[in-house]
């Protein structure tokens, strides 16, 4: 998770991405899956809603990582978190400020992390050394921030705080914490999504931004 400045991906709707809205899995989501997602964000788990019409919004969302200084010395040194099976919190904190919001649509904001790489790593002679190919994956759990889904001016005026999420090497966690694999190299991905409903998610207008290597 070294700095590197963000890099927008494709705004078209990416279904593979959001396949854990799409059904009843919910091995992706928090606690309480769809049903309290869903709740939380005032929508009904009982009928998917149709596709939304086109509303005929242009916005162009932008996001500035805080604290680039930072991440930007770690990024020297080689960012290094140790994972617990307990859960432990990104370090440092991944804060972000956005602009290009639409002021009064909503705005849901999701994060997920991805293999960096397909290498396992050790650490030998005061450096990080290939050791092997990576570990098989567990499947992704995508982090939806609590303040979603909130205006684009509320966005804009707050920022976002990922502090919440946890990351954890427990493949049998039950609290519904990010799992990854030690000793690997991992990709944090934002997602920024117009939508005002959690189960319009795969069908709506999408911004992905990654810290991506040069």
């Amino acid at each position: 998770m070294a700095f590197n400045p963000f890099l927008a991906a494709s705004t078209r709707p990416d279904l593979a991405l959001f396949a854990p809205f799409m059904g009843a899995a919910s091995a992706f989501f928090p606690r309480g899956g769809p049903a309290a997602l869903a709740a939380a964000a005032g929508g009904n788990a009982a009928a998917a809603p149709s596709p939304p019409e086109d509303d005929g919004i242009v916005d162009d969302p932008k996001v500035e990582l805080d604290d680039k200084e930072l991440w930007q010395e770690f990024s020297g040194c080689g960012t290094e978190m140790v994972i617990t099976k307990s859960g432990r919190r990104i370090f440092p904190a991944y804060r972000v400020k956005l602009s290009g919001l639409d002021k009064k649509s909503k705005y849901i904001l999701l994060m997920d992390l991805v293999p960096a790489d397909e290498c396992r790593y050790k650490f030998n002679n005061s450096r990080w050394m290939v050791a092997g190919k990576a570990d098989p994956e567990m499947p992704k759990r995508m982090y939806i921030h609590p303040d979603s889904p909130s205006p684009g001016e509320h966005w804009m005026s707050k920022g976002a705080n990922f502090h919440k999420l946890k990351l954890t090497n427990n493949i049998s966690d039950k609290h519904g914490y990010t799992i990854l694999n030690s000793m690997h190299k991992y990709q944090p991905r934002l997602h920024v999504v117009r939508c005002d409903d959690i189960m319009n998610l795969p069908y709506c207008t999408f911004r992905t931004f990654c810290l991506s290597g040069n």
